[in-house]
């Protein structure tokens, strides 16, 4: 027992020996060294001179640089070892990023101690993309996968950018994955890495989803008359792959000659008439087809006017409790025949002639019409005058108006909504003061079949005979009046 304690405290002695040994020869201390390139780095191992001759050997991560009981092996270039075992590295390179162990070897019983120091070179980011070419084509509900390989010192954060905008990821992504479910999902994918030394690195992938062909156009109705110019266009907004496209006429291609000419400019595809027969009103289509769809724009090309506008102006749009002044104007190259005017209560509507007797229930969807002289003028902008009487206080209303001539009726006007003035004795609603409504457009189009199953306006049906022939004198005096101002 007692030789078996002596032994014990012996490898106790040794270890505590041992221990002493492997701190006491280095007087450095272990660094990291953060520097640029071109620069100098000096690592140090300074040990306790008392040691004697000592064997050092420098490794650069796992690999040995040099050994100084073997001072015929020459350094790697840029690299030497000074006499009290320091390593200097001259014209750092990015490739000198690494750990440097300086070791110690010591003769038995104790073993080699080691010391480690880094260096990193600071350089600025690279990028390379994925796919290198930076170029990806999918289809439709493929796989969209791109990415960028960085480089850099310190290692660089990597932001994304979609058409110069920024994308709104939730982390700092070198890849980017998703489903190509719209072809606005396309464009140009930038990633620019940074890490705050020189310059920010960018690259771009450019992605491509292939779909069906997409067409526009910004007037598909167009008015016209015969012996004039005309033209059809529309915009091929997208087609990948490649569209093939084509005009047609109740189906089949149209036939084009020096009359009759198609030019295409940038992406935009034109069908023009040089010079308008009355053959050549009708129903047009412009195709266009790839191997994933087809897409059709239908246009008119018309003699019938153009839809009305409406004109509001505070100084000729006069409303009194019962009556509204409304102008219009109508681009038709042909001479007008009359205009149809269709009017109905919008709200505040009354409902007995009880003083506050308002609602705010929609009306009947009831449309009723006032017919209205056109005008002799060959055009091509029409302009007309007419005051409406026999109407509510207090009440707004909405208004369209649709225009023939000899080749049929336009569409309807946007609606106008307007207000009449209070009656006299009445007071105003407490809710609402309809009579300082300024006029209103608004642009949608009634339903075709409101229009064609009015009835005259209810007011004017409680009105009599007398009532109405002084009515109509008052709108040929109106019309009369009209041609005298625009003549």
């Amino acid at each position: 027992m007692i030789k078996m304690k002596c032994f014990t405290c012996f490898l106790l002695f040794i270890f505590i020996q041992n221990s002493v040994k492997s701190e006491k020869p280095f007087k450095s201390i272990p660094v990291t060294v953060k520097t640029y390139e071109n620069d100098t780095v000096l690592l140090p191992c300074y040990i306790d001179e008392n040691e004697g001759k000592l064997r050092v050997r420098w490794y650069k991560d796992k690999k040995l640089l040099g050994d100084s009981h073997t001072p015929h092996e020459i350094l790697p270039p840029r690299v030497r070892m000074h006499a009290n075992y320091s390593l200097q590295v001259d014209d750092l390179q990015a490739e000198d990023t690494a750990d440097y162990t300086c070791e110690i070897i010591r003769p038995e019983p104790w073993g080699p101690i080691r010391q480690t120091h880094s260096i990193e070179v600071l350089y600025s980011p690279t990028v390379k993309t994925i796919p290198a070419d930076g170029f990806l084509e999918v289809r439709k509900g493929d796989y969209v996968d791109i990415g960028c390989e960085t480089t850099g010192t310190p290692p660089p954060i990597v932001d994304w950018r979609k058409n110069g905008g920024p994308m709104a990821l939730l982390e700092h992504r070198s890849r980017i994955r998703f489903r190509a479910e719209h072809r606005l999902l396309a464009g140009v994918y930038e990633c620019i890495a940074n890490n705050g030394v020189g310059e920010p690195a960018r690259a771009t992938i450019t992605v491509v989803i292939q779909d069906a062909p997409v067409v526009t156009s910004s007037r598909t109705y167009v008015h016209t008359a015969v012996g004039l110019r005309a033209a059809l266009s529309a915009t091929l907004e997208f087609a990948v792959p490649h569209a093939t496209t084509a005009w047609y006429r109740d189906g089949r291609p149209v036939k084009t000659d020096d009359r009759i000419v198609q030019m295409v400019q940038d992406n935009v595809h034109h069908l023009i008439f040089r010079n308008v027969r009355k053959s050549d009103l009708g129903n047009y289509t412009f195709r266009a087809e790839n191997k994933l769809g087809m897409a059709d724009l239908m246009f008119k090309l018309t003699g019938v006017p153009n839809a009305a506008s409406f004109k509001v102006d505070a100084t000729l749009n006069k409303a009194t409790s019962t009556s509204f002044t409304l102008i219009w104007e109508v681009d038709s190259y042909s001479t007008l025949i009359e205009y149809n005017l269709w009017l109905r209560p919008y709200y505040g509507r009354l409902v007995s002639p009880e003083p506050d007797a308002f609602t705010t229930e929609p009306p009947a969807n009831q449309w009723s019409k006032i017919i209205v002289p056109g005008d002799s003028s060959e055009g091509p902008i029409h302009s007309a005058i007419y005051t409406v009487r026999g109407l509510t206080p207090s009440t707004v209303y909405e208004a369209i108006v649709t225009s023939r001539n000899r080749f049929g009726w336009s569409k309807p006007s946007s609606i106008l909504h307007f207000a009449t003035e209070p009656g006299a004795g009445r007071t105003k609603p407490s809710t609402a003061d309809y009579s300082e409504i300024t006029p209103i457009l608004v642009e949608t189009e009634p339903e075709a079949y409101n229009i064609t199953q009015a009835q005259i306006f209810e007011r004017l049906n409680e009105l009599s005979s007398g009532a109405r022939e002084t009515m109509c004198a008052s709108a040929i005096l109106v019309s009369c009046c009209i041609l005298l101002i625009f003549s």
